[in-house]
């Protein structure tokens, strides 16, 4: 009987940028719920309108940037792969420690820098779905 390996399963790079924005914009959302109802002192309005503001601002600036020139363009990764589980554990972690340390502190200023990675990220992942659902067409 011929052995048969079975290839890992694979998702399109497009869809990982996308889970990824979302998760991302879910975690900067949870966040400035977070400063702004959960905590005992609201956080200031100015700094969570900033960061509401940061996903379109890291995308614009990450588009305008140059790209490195060894970014690989595989339309296909494989699910278990550190491209994957890094951008899709990424936002999931930053979340979950801005979160823990702002819940901590008890104050959003002292921690609100995370907040502003989270949504960086998601920034960064929206320029990357652009980048890749233009070239995939």
């Amino acid at each position: 009987m011929p052995e048969t390996t079975a290839a890992p399963a694979q998702i399109r790079v497009v869809n990982v940028h996308l889970i990824a924005l979302l998760l991302g914009l879910v975690g900067t959302g949870l966040t400035l719920l977070q400063g702004r109802y959960w905590l005992a002192q609201a956080a200031d309005s100015r700094v969570l309108v900033l960061i509401a503001c940061v996903p379109l601002i890291a995308a614009i600036a990450f588009a305008v940037a140059p790209r490195h020139a060894l970014e690989d363009h595989a339309p296909l990764r494989a699910w278990r792969s550190a491209y994957v589980l890094g951008n899709l554990a990424l936002p999931v972690a930053l979340t979950l420690l801005a979160m823990l340390l702002v819940a901590a502190s008890g104050r959003f200023e002292n921690f609100f820098g995370f907040a502003v990675l989270v949504a960086a990220n998601a920034g960064r992942n929206l320029r990357d779905l652009v980048h890749h659902w233009r070239h995939s067409r």
